[in-house]
């Protein structure tokens, strides 16, 4: 039983509508002339017209209903239907139902006519398509969350649930949902693209929840890495990818790792039916990916099989998503006085620069209240300038204790926790000129998270994070624009904020800090004896900034990180890291001892990795990282040990990479690829043979069977007409100040 709270109550009349069409087999003509007529919908019924009128009444009594009905009447009379449907959310008894027909006696009113909540949810039971098309009913639901919640097919906090059930209740479905449906039935895969604050990770969330509910298992990853490393089952399973070629700018480290796995893995995607894959990035920073590899390429990722570029919304939908944000805020009812009056509202929703983004922030009174400026001026203002959004804050009404923090965030991981943020808000503070004894610190730091959580900032499980993506996008020009960096790079030295700080530099404008090169050397210094980050990205950072500063400063940190590699245990995710700096190293401006410093370094460091985790590598990532280590590797000799190390660690788990191919042309290529490799590097070894051929048999008989069910999705709907401005002030009378 649904009680519609999920719902407003343009949400409402739609779902009544569309559930009264179905069950009396009509076509319902809207009819909104304007705020006093009393019709939401009518159509042509056998002896005349008749009229449905909805109303949402929620969390209401009901008195407060008899005397909207008593007002009606008026307009009834008028009128003068010959037939008359009340639908309501409310509850109702028989004698309920009674009071009301008494109140309306203009009416042509029966008990079957007057709706409850009781009576819709009836409807939705005999109508299953309505509710499943009518997903922000149920989706947003206690009942849904708690279901997913605990079924494990999406393993998020309770934190992030609430996050997505608010989303939820302001979504508004418009085309792009039905569109990014058939992609994924098509292709399996889907990249949602467009541009900042268009609502890509909205709509992404959204097909996220909806597989989640169906039963589908999700995997939220980070990194394309992790997609090979899930199960290939007959579970259903989708993944999702959010900001996959970076946040803000493109990532050198991204591009690397993505443009060798995301095509294999999009094939991969392709012959499994119950696998699907949604990613989302920004458009220019998709179109500077294919710029610069020939794997990510256009004519390589065929765009228009799976790429939905989004952020196109009709007039319609523009001003249900206005409504939507409205209804749901929290907004004083002075604010939402300002947004309605004068037809306010229709200057938003007309404004060139509308977008969800925006709208979310101008209706959240945290973000209102730290602008600190009359509500129509900062909307205004805003919208005529979107730079503003955060630039007025920052400049003129935050504290510097809140500025100092949001700066701290920006040179961080996207998620940090309190502790490692609270040491970079006191550097941070230190280089905006100030000065804060340790023992104030805390009390500082305490201060600003009060001063900035809801508006700038979220906390989750201790973590903080920036609550829009638009604030690191501001900040991003607000330290290149103030010439911050040099001040930063000269009291951080914890690698993460320090790789942050390189990636700020390299996106300069004709590198415009003379004395940069001596201030980084000893930041290169003071990351090396933090030892934050590994040796091996550490090694990775100095060189990137050596072959661009070519700083002599440099050298001693050169020789001091592959110093430190020689002995250190790497990951398995760090073999992409290796083959780059093994495959760079001749073409590096290094001097020859640094030079034979590093390869020395990055060639040991390689050949243990394989040892160690080459067993529980992809092929291609094995044969990748082997090939490397032979072709510029410093002993051939180690090279060979260590890969047939590996080999011999990969037959023992191959049939978990062969329980992953039911296809037989993918098996050939798998099998013809492992010989190869182990031709090269002289293992010999009858299992994989045995195993492949008993997979091939398997094949061949039927006996290897993968999940062709789909998801069920929902029709598309028709595109939304363009609406007048008298329909959009019918639409907004609803509320209530």
């Amino acid at each position: 039983m649904y009680d519609f709270r999920t719902l407003s109550p343009l949400d409402f009349e739609e779902l009544v509508r569309d559930l009264l069409q179905a069950e009396l087999g009509v076509r319902f003509e809207s009819f909104k002339p304007g705020k006093d007529q009393g019709v939401d919908f009518r159509f042509a019924s056998g002896d005349g017209r008749a009229i449905v009128q909805a109303k949402h009444f929620v969390g209401s009594t009901f008195p407060s209903l008899i005397r909207a009905c008593i007002a009606e009447d008026v307009k009834i009379a008028k009128l003068r239907p010959r037939r008359y449907l009340l639908a309501t959310s409310m509850p109702l008894s028989l004698s309920q139902k009674s009071k009301i027909r008494a109140a309306m006696p203009s009416a042509p009113l029966i008990d079957a006519d007057v709706l409850g909540s009781g009576d819709l949810n009836n409807l939705l039971g005999r109508h299953r398509q309505i509710e499943h098309r009518h997903f922000k009913l149920w989706l947003a639901s206690s009942a849904v969350l708690e279901r997913i919640l605990h079924s494990g097919v999406y393993n998020r906090t309770e934190t992030e649930m609430a996050l997505i059930k608010k989303m939820t209740q302001k979504f508004v479905h418009n085309e792009s949902v039905p569109a990014a449906e058939a992609i994924l039935a098509r292709a399996g895969s889907l990249i949602i693209s467009g541009e900042p604050g268009v609502g890509k990770t909205t709509l992404a969330r959204m097909l996220v929840w909806l597989h989640a509910e169906q039963g589908w298992n999700i995997s939220v990853i980070d990194d394309i890495r992790e997609a090979f490393e899930l199960p290939l089952d007959e579970t259903k399973r989708l993944i999702f990818f959010d900001d996959f070629l970076g946040q803000v700018a493109l990532s050198s480290d991204l591009v690397r790792s993505t443009d060798q796995r995301f095509p294999p893995f999009l094939q991969k995607v392709r012959s499994h039916d119950n696998l699907r894959f949604v990613l989302t990035t920004r458009n220019y920073i998709l179109r500077q990916a294919q710029a610069v590899s020939g794997r990510l390429a256009e004519s390589a990722i065929n765009s228009s099989e799976f790429v939905l570029d989004v952020g196109r919304y009709t007039r319609s939908v523009r001003a249900k998503m206005l409504y939507n944000h409205l209804y749901f805020s929290e907004m004083s009812k002075a604010d939402l006085k300002v947004m309605l009056g004068q037809d306010f509202f229709l200057k938003i929703i007309d404004h060139r620069n509308f977008n969800p983004r925006l709208i979310d922030l101008l209706t959240s009174p945290d973000y209102l209240a730290i602008a600190r400026k009359p509500t129509r001026t900062v909307i205004q203002s805003v919208l005529d300038n979107p730079s503003e959004l955060w630039e007025r804050p920052y400049r003129t009404q935050l504290a510097r204790e809140a500025r100092t923090l949001m700066l701290a965030l920006y040179f961080n991981e996207p998620l940090i926790n309190f502790s490692d943020l609270e040491q970079t808000f006191g550097w941070i503070y230190v280089a905006m000129g100030g000065t804060l004894p340790a023992a104030e610190r805390p009390a500082a730091f305490r201060g600003a998270l009060k001063e900035l959580e809801g508006s700038v900032l979220a906390i989750q499980d201790r973590k903080v994070r920036f609550s829009n993506p638009g604030v690191r996008d501001f900040l991003d020009r607000a330290v290149a624009e103030d010439r911050f960096l040099p001040a930063a790079v000269g009291v951080l030295s914890d690698y993460t904020e320090l790789k942050q700080c390189w990636s700020l530099y390299r996106r300069a404008p004709e590198r415009a800090f003379p004395d940069f090169p001596s201030v980084w050397a000893a930041a290169m210094s003071r990351m090396v004896q933090s030892n934050t980050g590994n040796s091996l990205k550490r090694l990775a950072l100095i060189l990137e900034s050596f072959d661009l500063l070519r700083g002599a400063a440099l050298l001693p940190q050169v020789s001091a990180a592959a110093d430190d590699l020689r002995d250190a245990d790497l990951e398995q995710d760090d073999a992409d890291l290796c083959r780059s700096l093994l495959e760079k190293a001749p073409s590096s401006a290094l001097p020859g001892q640094q030079m034979q410093e590093v390869r020395d370094a990055v060639s040991q460091a390689t050949g243990r990795l394989l040892g160690y985790w080459g067993g529980y590598m992809t092929l291609e990532d094995l044969d990748a990282a082997a090939g490397t280590l032979w072709d510029f590797g410093t002993s051939p000799s180690d090279a060979t040990a260590n890969v047939q190390m590996a080999l011999k660690e990969f037959i023992d788990h191959i049939d978990e990479t062969l329980g992953d191919i039911d296809n037989p042309d993918e098996l050939d290529d798998f099998e013809k690829d492992l010989n190869a490799l182990m031709i090269k590097f002289q293992c010999k070894d009858d299992r994989a043979a045995r195993d492949i051929e008993y997979r091939r048999q398997a094949i061949f008989e039927g006996r290897i069977r993968h999940s062709s069910a789909q998801y069920g999705g929902f029709d598309p709907s028709e595109e939304e007409p363009d609406v007048s401005d008298e329909e959009i002030r019918s639409m907004f009378s609803s509320f209530s100040l």
